[in-house]
C-alpha cells in the first residue's frame, strides 16, 4: 500500500527537510490548492471487480480497513457510531455518481464538508463555519476534493469532481478551483540553512516548542523549554538506567542546539515569508464566507484555514497562519462542528 496523504509539513518546518521545495517555490515551479476545514478525510474507489468503497485512514493499515456495505461499518467495533450512516450514505451517492477511469490502484481523496445537507447554503464541519450561496437546497453530502492515487504515485491538487456526474445529492469542488489561475508574487524566498542532518530528537523538540509556543504553554526559551521537558522525562521513570539513556538523548538535543545558532531566526525569516504568501490567497475574493463561533455565541469573520504548495515531485508543505488558525483549533474559546 502506498504512503498516504495525511499529514503536510508547515512551510517553515521545511528547514528539516529537503531544500528542494524551497528551490522550486523560489523559481516559481510549484503549484497551490486551498486548504478546507472538513471532517473527516475520506477515500473513495473500486476494487478490480467493481465494487466501490470508502475508507478513512485507517485505509493505510497494514490491514487495509474498507467498507463496502453498511453492515461492514458495524463490523468494526473501534467505527465512531455517529459516522456510520453518513459514510454509507456517502458511498451511495459517490458510487451512483462516478464515471471515472477504472484502473487498478486508483483512488481518490477529499474532505467531507456535510453529509446531512448544508441549511441556507450553512456547513460547519470542523472550526470553521462555511455559508454560500453555491450549495443547492437538494445536496445531502458535500465533499472537497483534493488528491488521486495512481498505483504508487500520488497527485496533489488534482481534478477530481469531474470523475463523477452531477446529481443532486452530491455538491463537489476541486481543492484548487477557486485560485487555479491565481499567481502570487513571490518575492525573496530568504536565505536559510538546511538543518536536516539534525536528529530526529531535535527537531522533534524544536517542533514541540513551536506548537507549544502557539498554544500558550511556552513562555520561555528554547533552551529552557527543553530544559524542563528533560526534567519531566527524568521524573516518570525510575529505574538509573533508563534516566541515564534519556539523559544522554537530552545532551545531544543541547549540543546539536547549540552548533545551530541562527535555527529561530532562520525559522523565523521562513515564517515570514509564508505570510507573505499568505496574505495574497486572503485577499482573494471567495465564494465560501469563512467564520469562526465562539463559545458564547458570537461569530466572527476569519481567512480560509490556509493553502498547500506542492510540486511535480510529490513534495508539498501547507502555508496555515498558525498563530490565528492553529490557535482556533486548539483553543475551547471556539465551538466546533462535531461538538
Amino acid at each position: 500500500m502506498m504512503r498516504e496523504n495525511t499529514h503536510m509539513e508547515h512551510l517553515e518546518d521545511l528547514l528539516f527537510e529537503s531544500p528542494d521545495l524551497l528551490t522550486r517555490l523560489m523559481h516559481g515551479e510549484v503549484n497551490f490548492t486551498r486548504k478546507w476545514d472538513g471532517a473527516p478525510s475520506i477515500f473513495f474507489g473500486r476494487d478490480d471487480d467493481g465494487r466501490a468503497w470508502i475508507a478513512r485512514k485507517g485505509l493505510f493499515n497494514k490491514d487495509a480497513k474498507k467498507y463496502y456495505t453498511r453492515e461492514d461499518f458495524d463490523l468494526d467495533p473501534k467505527f465512531p457510531e455517529d459516522l456510520k450512516t453518513p459514510l454509507w450514505n456517502t458511498l451511495v451517492y459517490l458510487d451512483r455518481a462516478y464515471v471515472g477511469p477504472e484502473l487498478t490502484g486508483f483512488f481518490v481523496q477529499g474532505d467531507l464538508m456535510f453529509s446531512d445537507g448544508a441549511k441556507d447554503g450553512t456547513f460547519h464541519p470542523n472550526t470553521i463555519k462555511y455559508v454560500t450561496s453555491k450549495i443547492p437546497s437538494t445536496a445531502k453530502v458535500g465533499i472537497v476534493w483534493h488528491t488521486k492515487y495512481v498505483a504508487d504515485g500520488i497527485y496533489y491538487g488534482a481534478s477530481i469532481k469531474e470523475f463523477f456526474r452531477n446529481t443532486s445529492e452530491l455538491w463537489m469542488i476541486n481543492a484548487h478551483d477557486e485560485i487555479e489561475d491565481f499567481v502570487p508574487a513571490w518575492g525573496v524566498v530568504p536565505a536559510v540553512g538546511n538543518y536536516s542532518h539534525l536528529s530526529d530528537k531535535t527537531i522533534m523538540m524544536f517542533k514541540t516548542y513551536q506548537n507549544a509556543k502557539i498554544k500558550g504553554h511556552a513562555d520561555g526559551s528554547l533552551i529552557d523549554f527543553v530544559f524542563d521537558h528533560m526534567e519531566r522525562s527524568m521524573d516518570s521513570v525510575k529505574m538509573e538506567k533508563t534516566k541515564a539513556k534519556r539523559m544522554d538523548e537530552y545532551k545531544t538535543v543541547f549540543v546539536e542546539l547549540m552548533s545551530v545558532p541562527n535555527l529561530e531566526s532562520d525559522y523565523a525569516k521562513l515564517t515570514e515569508y509564508k505570510m507573505f504568501l499568505l496574505g495574497q490567497f486572503d485577499a482573494l475574493v471567495s465564494d465560501y464566507k469563512a467564520m469562526l463561533v465562539k463559545a458564547d455565541g458570537t461569530v466572527q469573520d476569519t481567512y480560509h484555514e490556509g493553502y498547500a504548495v506542492f510540486d511535480s515531485f510529490g513534495r508539498a508543505a501547507k502555508i496555515v497562519d498558525r498563530d490565528m488558525f492553529s490557535r482556533a483549533n486548539f483553543s475551547d474559546e471556539y465551538v466546533k462542528g462535531w461538538s
